[in-house]
């Protein structure tokens, strides 16, 4: 799947924040030690609030340069055959 890098937060560091507009390959996503992406939302303390808010994505770049990004911040783009 391809990814496009929507938008870096001021908090992310400036390499990601260039990488603003770019189209890359998700190439592996991160997850819960049993495969999930998501949890329940208990996180030890019973206030239902979820471990995971968001899922982290590493995109490769076309320079081969692997940066992981949280869902909020890519867009999915189709490809085109």
């Amino acid at each position: 799947m391809n990814g496009k890098v929507l938008r870096a937060d001021a908090w992310v560091s400036g390499k990601k924040q260039r990488k603003c507009g770019s189209v890359g390959t998700v190439i592996a996503v991160s997850c819960l030690a049993d495969g999930r992406i998501r949890n329940n939302g208990d996180n030890g303390r019973r206030t239902g609030a979820p471990m995971r808010q968001f899922t982290k994505y590493y995109v490769q770049f076309a320079n081969d340069v692997i940066m992981g990004f949280e869902s909020h911040h890519l867009d999915r783009i189709e490809q085109v055959a």
